[in-house]
């Protein structure tokens, strides 16, 4: 009678012939995470977006999807592409070498972002007025659906390209309906088989062993169920399955911030005027999330952060108002004292580093 083969020989076989996808447990390396510079959404995700793994973010309208997207793109550009730690902290001299042993390569910061830009609706000047670097940005608009699906696997298997978005999977149009018409008679799975050929592709790749980290994001656009109760996500429901994380945003409310000639900040809502002259008003927007599901952190966390529709002497358009948040976390995390509060917010205006590395420590205590 034949032997059975070992498991060690299996485990070779499967190695050999697919990458390190078969390896112990014990010893394994934790989910890296890339920070959004949202700080209540890096809180919840203990991190940010997870590295080589792929993040759904859903929404309605206006839901600031792409703002928020945009944003993760520039904290992207402004660390290094492999350690994501910022650049005058790397940790890995900003370069990192690939590939078979007999056949290295080596690639250098920084690698390229691929947006593709399905709904054809990106405003560049609306990606520059973020502070989103324009020099490694590359937007694809595809014809149809097929298009995007097919070439975001190409660029899902070259490795200078370190991040890939897709806004949005509800505008992925099959070519059979532009062609033949069939708007009315096509099958109505053609979207959600799609979406799933592209998430599976992109997992696919996105997880191969030896190559340099990446990350995909995906955006959604929710749409009212028609009883009114919930929501529909178009192309099915796989695609939350598929994605080790969904974030859901909302809208809340709308607040002015006016600043005095002396500096002095007032908080206001919608509608109320401006008592002292001359002084700038700034609107700022409140938008709530929630972490619907995460295999990377706990489930169903959510909260709220306030971004900067407009621009003064130290707010710049697309900012985050998050200072209040990382003081109370560093001070129930006992890393602060009520004495630094003023410290804190001098290193928040002034030294953007230094209060990286203050976000980086509360949330590593979280």
């Amino acid at each position: 009678m034949a032997s059975s083969p070992s498991f060690l020989a299996i485990q070779k076989e499967v190695n050999d012939k697919y990458g390190n996808v078969l390896r112990l447990a014990t010893g394994q390396a934790e989910t890296r995470k890339l920070p959004t510079g949202v700080f209540n959404i890096d809180w919840c995700l203990r991190g940010g977006l997870p590295i080589n793994r792929l993040t759904l973010v859903s929404g309605h309208k206006s839901s600031y999807k792409t703002t928020f997207t945009l944003k993760a793109i520039k904290s992207y550009q402004a660390r290094c592409n492999f350690c994501f730690e910022m650049k005058e902290d790397c940790l890995c001299g900003g370069q990192i070498s690939f590939g078979e042993e007999d056949d290295r390569e080596t690639i250098s910061n920084p690698l390229m972002v691929v947006y593709i830009d399905v709904e054809q609706a990106l405003d560049i000047k609306h990606v520059e007025h973020l502070g989103v670097s324009t020099g490694n940005l590359y937007i694809f608009d595809p014809p149809h659906g097929e298009a995007a699906c097919e070439y975001a696997e190409k660029f899902a298997k070259v490795p200078e390209v370190g991040m890939i978005v897709v806004d949005s999977l509800a505008a992925l149009v099959p070519e059979t309906e532009l062609e033949k018409g069939y708007f009315d008679k096509g099958p109505q799975s053609l979207r959600a088989r799609l979406i799933s050929r592209m998430y599976r592709a992109l997992i696919t790749h996105l997880s191969r062993d030896g190559y340099p980290p990446r990350i995909a994001v995906a955006l959604n656009h929710l749409l009212p169920s028609r009883d009114g109760y919930g929501d529909i996500l178009p192309g099915g429901e796989t695609q939350k399955y598929l994605s080790s994380v969904v974030l859901k945003l909302w809208v809340t409310r709308k607040q002015y911030i006016t600043i005095s000639k002396k500096g002095e900040e007032k908080l206001e809502d919608e509608g109320e005027k401006v008592i002292e002259q001359d002084a700038t008003k700034v609107r700022k927007q409140a938008v709530a999330f929630l972490v619907e599901h995460s295999k990377v952190s706990p489930d169903l966390m959510k909260g709220e952060f306030e971004i900067f529709l407009g621009e003064d002497d130290k707010i710049k358009f697309g900012d985050t108002d998050d200072f209040r948040s990382v003081y109370f976390r560093a001070l129930k995390a006992g890393i602060l004292d009520g004495a630094k509060f003023t410290a804190l917010k001098d290193i928040w205006q002034e030294d953007q580093g230094a209060y990286e590395k203050v976000k980086k420590t509360v949330i590593g205590l979280a």
